[in-house]
This record gives structure tokens, C-alpha cells and sequence, in this order.
């Protein structure tokens, strides 16, 4: 299974900057889609375009493997 790490870089991105990041800070700097922000940090997104995983790296600082990783189902 595919799992996305949204919140953890939410948070580390957070104690870097010494600030609370948002939804809404993401939303304003990459424009993705505050109900696929949701659907991702909630892991419950079916699919993402490879657009959204490019501005989310690019805000993150991080790379796609960063951002999701694979785990293996029991």
C-alpha cells in the first residue's frame, strides 16, 4: 500500500520555520486544491496527477519518495 507522509513534512517543514503551516499556507503557495491537501494528509487520495506531487515537492523541498512511501499490507 501507498502512503502519503503530507502531515509529517507539514510538521517538519513547520519546526524548521518555527511557524504553524496550514492548509491554507499550502493552498496559497502551490494552488493544489485544498480538498486534495485533505484527501492526502488523511491518506485517503485514490489518485494524484503527477502536477500536484511536482508543486508539493517543490514547496516541501523534497522528492516524490519523500512524500510517499510504500508499506507492505499484513
Amino acid at each position: 500500500m501507498i502512503q502519503c507522509r503530507l502531515r509529517e513534512l507539514i510538521a517538519a517543514k513547520g519546526r524548521r520555520e518555527r511557524r504553524k503551516i496550514t492548509y491554507d499556507d499550502i493552498l496559497a503557495q502551490t494552488t493544489v486544491n485544498k480538498n486534495t491537501i485533505t484527501r492526502l494528509a488523511n491518506d485517503r487520495a485514490g489518485m494524484v496527477a503527477i502536477s500536484v506531487i511536482d508543486r508539493l515537492c517543490r514547496y516541501f523541498d523534497c522528492q516524490p519518495g519523500d512524500l510517499f512511501i510504500y508499506v507492505e499490507e499484513p
